[in-house]
């Protein structure tokens, strides 16, 4: 069936319905002959057409109704506002600091966007996300981020100072501009220069009055991972390991990772083919969870970026971890690296018996903590757990940051946990007398029941004295 759209001017009934119902793909019709024939269209399309997304009405019409608003140039539109009034069916007017279903489906949105990428949509020759902090939807097609971001701040959501900034391109990118990105005028950019002009000289005339800004703890943190004298990697996770395990019901070693034969060996019972482990095994894989991290932490402001890398796991060599601040993402089935650092840390991720399902391990339990934290699939709140934990690098001379999870729930939570005011407490303890930051490990909890899901918190914690 040919895959559906809202059309431009033509937005879908204003009946307000109690409870969701699936999508009618026959029940939207028109055209858009401004999008026809744009490649960013037609993959929004496919997208909501998916099976994950074809089981929801909402979701499906919330991916096209920011897609098309982005793609005509009228990012003005894709307010959570908006959303809840023309997607949701919301009253005109309503109050999204009372009704957060915007928020909800959106997080609900970025999880069904990821499943899409590393299963039906594996193949794409682009790939759309929704980064955090706002609607505006982003398309990558190979190294380009393909258009501009504008963000908008959520009432109620967790906001950090990144997620205020505009996103141009991460480090070592290009915009295309044939395929998409809106070009200022030139008089437009005459004016707009003038006005950088004026704004500097009053920020400079301005400063020696308003003194230098106070340290925040997130300037202490960030500043231990990005300085001018240690390289920073940032090393997202190699889904195409992940989905090889899951679909070989193999567990792939460290070692094995690294000499990069696993995928030439054949697999007894493994429903797939040889060509397709090859593939997983050759690809550069990674999830639109990382995806969305790679762009947050690339826009902090305490990014050194001529010594800010961003590298794919397999590329990752021993050396790196002993002479680099390094940044990985991702659980143990996705990123092996992180085995490295765990043999000192009190919540190690470890495999369920003889299965490929993970486990966090508590070694130590205090009281009213549980030896063994999972995910369970036949509990109604889906309650899955995250990692956040620092410690030093292989030559102690620097740090490591381990944002991970049992699976890609877990991780996007650990993140939200960092990059909210939920971590503001602990981050506060992790600083010695002198001002140095101690090692540190936080378990996270999060659940996901339907669309409405709760904000990850921490759970236990450890800080270690160096």
């Amino acid at each position: 069936m040919e895959p559906v759209y809202l059309t431009e001017g033509h937005m879908i009934s204003t009946t307000v319905r109690s409870t969701e119902e699936p999508l009618n793909m026959d029940s939207l019709t028109g055209g858009n002959s401004q999008l026809e024939d744009d490649l960013r269209w037609q993959l929004a399309r496919r997208v909501a057409s998916s099976k994950g997304f074809g089981r929801s009405r909402f979701l499906s019409e919330f991916i096209l109704y920011v897609c098309e608003k982005h793609l005509l140039d009228r990012t003005d539109e894709i307010t959570e506002q908006q959303i809840g009034e023309q997607v949701f069916r919301r009253p005109i007017g309503y109050s999204p600091a009372e009704d957060n279903i915007v928020r909800n489906y959106a997080r609900l949105l970025r999880q069904r966007l990821e499943e899409y990428f590393a299963a039906e949509g594996a193949d794409e020759p682009l790939r759309l996300a929704i980064p955090r902090g706002g609607y505006v939807p982003i398309f990558i097609d190979s190294n380009a981020l393909i258009g501009e971001v504008k963000r908008e701040e959520i009432a109620g959501d967790e906001k950090t100072e990144e997620e205020t900034r505009s996103l141009s391109t991460l480090p070592g990118e290009t915009v295309d501009t044939e395929r998409g990105t809106v070009v200022s005028r030139s008089a437009f950019m005459a004016v707009l220069a003038l006005c950088g002009v004026l704004a500097i000289a009053l920020i400079f005339s301005w400063k020696d009055k308003l003194g230098p800004r106070p340290q925040t703890i997130a300037d202490r943190f960030w500043g231990n991972f990005f300085n001018s004298r240690r390289d920073t990697l940032l090393v997202p996770a190699d889904s195409g390991l992940a989905i090889y395990t899951g679909l070989t019901h193999r567990l792939v070693s460290l070692g094995e990772y690294v000499r990069g034969d696993y995928a030439e060996r054949p697999v007894a019972g493994a429903e797939v083919s040889a060509e397709m482990i090859t593939e997983l095994g050759t690809r550069r894989y990674t999830s639109v969870v990382d995806l969305h991290l790679v762009s947050t932490i690339s826009q902090l402001p305490y990014v050194v970026h001529d010594r800010y890398k961003v590298r794919y796991a397999r590329e990752i060599q021993l050396d790196d971890l002993k002479e680099s601040n390094i940044i990985l993402l991702g659980g143990l089935s996705a990123n092996p690296w992180g085995e490295l650092f765990q043999k000192e840390m009190n919540f190690q991720f470890e495999h369920h018996g003889n299965s490929v399902d993970m486990v966090i391990h508590n070694l130590h339990p205090k009281a009213g903590e549980k030896t063994f934290y999972q995910t369970n699939q036949t509990d109604p709140l889906h309650t899955t757990y995250g990692v956040i934990a620092v410690t030093p690098n292989l030559s102690g001379t620097g740090y490591v940051l381990l944002i991970e999870g049992i699976n890609m729930a877990g991780t996007e939570a650990s993140a939200d946990c960092l990059f909210g005011d939920a971590s503001k407490a602990l981050l506060e303890q992790v600083f010695d007398s002198k001002g140095a930051l101690m090692p540190f490990e936080a378990l996270i909890e999060t659940s996901n029941i339907g669309a409405n899901a709760p904000r990850a918190q921490i759970i236990a914690q450890r800080i270690h004295a160096r």
